[in-house]
Order: C-alpha cells, then sequence, then structure tokens
C-alpha cells in the first residue's frame, strides 16, 4: 500500500519532516536538467465530488521547490468527507519526490456544493540526476496522480460484510439464487431479470405508462415455494403512479405497456425485486425470486 511516512518505493513518494529542513535551505537546484511534472486526479466510484489539478503540468528543476494546486467540489446533496492517496510514475522516481506540505491522507470534509483548493509543496531532489535506472529511462517527465475517496465506503463494506455473516449463521443466502426463466407461449421477456407471462389479455385500448396512475390487485409470492407475502383480492386495490420510483423497478419494468382488464403474472430475479435487503414487512428474505400476480383494474 502507500505509505506518506516511510514511502519512497514503488511510486510513492518522501514526507517531508523537521530534519529536512536545512537540507532543502542548502539545496543547489541542477539547472542543467529540467523536468516536467503532470499533474492528474480521480475520485473514486461513489463519490459525487469533481477533482482536479489547477495547472496539468509545471516545469521544475531538481533541488527547486514548487507549489502546485488540485481543486475539489462536493457535487451532491450531502455533506461528505473524503480522504486522498496518490502515487508517482515512474516509479523509481517516487524516491525523489519529497512533500513539504500534503493534503494526502488527512480527512477533507466539503459541504454540499462547497469548493476547496488543496495545496501540494514538494521538490525532487538533486539526486534524481544521479539514478541510473532514470538515466536509463530517459526520464524527463514525472507524473504525481491523486484519487480521493469517501470516507464512508469502507464502513459500508463492513456494514456489507457484517449482514452476510449474520446471513450466513441464520441460514439465510448471501447471494442471488439461480433464476429459473420461465417458458411457455405466453412468456415474454421484458429485461434481463424480468418476465411476464399474460394469463388474461386487455382491452387493448388505455396502457400504462410512466407518469400515469395505474389501479390494479396484486397477489405477490414467493417464488420456490409460493408462498403469499401480500394480496387486495377481495380488498382494496393498490394504486401507484407508473415509473417514478414509487415500486419496485422488477415490477415498474414488467407493468409498462399493461392494457386495462389485462392480467399478467410478472417473474422477478431477486436483482429486480427487494435484492440483498429482502423485505422485513412481509418477510421476504434477501436474495429471494418473486412473483406478482397483477390484474389491472384502470389507469388514470
Amino acid at each position: 500500500g502507500i505509505n506518506a511516512e516511510y514511502g519512497g518505493y514503488g511510486g510513492t513518494t518522501k514526507k517531508h519532516n523537521e530534519e529536512d529542513n536545512a537540507r532543502v535551505r542548502d539545496m543547489q537546484p541542477v539547472e542543467w536538467r529540467p523536468i516536467t511534472v503532470q499533474f492528474s486526479g480521480t475520485v473514486n466510484p461513489g463519490l459525487d465530488w469533481s477533482f482536479v489539478p489547477v495547472q496539468k503540468s509545471v516545469s521544475i528543476v531538481p533541488g527547486e521547490t514548487c507549489l502546485a494546486f488540485f481543486t475539489a467540489k462536493n457535487n451532491s446533496s450531502r455533506v461528505i468527507t473524503g480522504i486522498s492517496t496518490y502515487n508517482v510514475t515512474p516509479f523509481e522516481a517516487g524516491a525523489y519526490f519529497n512533500k513539504i506540505q500534503c493534503f494526502c491522507f488527512d480527512e477533507q470534509t466539503l459541504n454540499p456544493g462547497e469548493e476547496l483548493d488543496m495545496p501540494v509543496f514538494f521538490y525532487i531532489d538533486p539526486e534524481f540526476v544521479y539514478d541510473s535506472t532514470l538515466i536509463n529511462l530517459n526520464c524527463a517527465d514525472v507524473a504525481l496522480h491523486y484519487t480521493f475517496f469517501d470516507t464512508e465506503e469502507p464502513k459500508k463494506m463492513f456494514v456489507e460484510f457484517a449482514r452476510d455473516v449474520k446471513a450466513y449463521l441464520k441460514g439465510d443466502r448471501t447471494e442471488p439464487p439461480p433464476f429459473d426463466i420461465p417458458e411457455g407461449e405466453n412468456i415474454v421477456k421484458v429485461n434481463d431479470g424480468v418476465y411476464k407471462e399474460i394469463i388474461r389479455k386487455g382491452y387493448d385500448k388505455d396502457f400504462i405508462y410512466p407518469g400515469c396512475t395505474a389501479v390494479v390487485h396484486v397477489t405477490g409470492t414467493i417464488a420456490d415455494t409460493g408462498k403469499i407475502f401480500w394480496s387486495t383480492r377481495g380488498g382494496t386495490p393498490f394504486q401507484y403512479t407508473a415509473g417514478t420510483g414509487s415500486v419496485i423497478d422488477g415490477w415498474d419494468d414488467g407493468c409498462m405497456g399493461m392494457s386495462e382488464g389485462e392480467i399478467t403474472k410478472i417473474h422477478l430475479a431477486s436483482t429486480k425485486a427487494y435484492g440483498k435487503l429482502g423485505n422485513r414487512s412481509w418477510d421476504i428474505p434477501r436474495h429471494t425470486n418473486i412473483d406478482f400476480e397483477i390484474e389491472v383494474m384502470a389507469i388514470r
């Protein structure tokens, strides 16, 4: 892994400390050996930030200090704390790349929409010019790259791991089960994980479309046991607004285009149903394939 304090190998930089102050004061710039330092930044998937260098590159010489800046902006609607790692290429140059001041490994908290400029104060050790590997590489360019991570991500991973362990100990599934694709003349594939079985055709007049209000009777069952977990039969129909996320994705996908009077059974893989969370209200375990038999009563 990357180590800021004791690094300097394998593409990591060396962190400046108090003992280096005298060395920095006494350093003699190697004017005949110009180096272009290129900067880049990325964010880990899941972190809704933008993170870019203010300057794409600078030209310096070994033994010369330099100040560069990166800008981070929180594009989300929540407060996020991020933390960064970095590396230098070519890897051999990391041993000579010394940071006097840097934001790496320090948590940075940004409010929604907040933007922050972060400095990197560094120098390249004059010994750089005598490294035989770098001489053979004819190295004239060095790249410094940072990646920002959401500090909540490790916590989420731990919570997910703990949930899987708990499920395993209870005998529950820890991953999606096989999904038996239904077969027959009336089977229509909607997408991977969603199939519809037309039991009775509708009036082919009014159809469910995004934004409409659909009034339906529903019977939900666990696919592998046939256990009913919800039914409106004999009671008040259920109504929802199609295509707005008010029902699970698999339901929305399967019902879209159904006509008034139609009865269809929608077969859902667990990934299109309640997934790794399940549904406690209906006692649906994690990773469970389910079916919904839906009769469209009205479309408004």
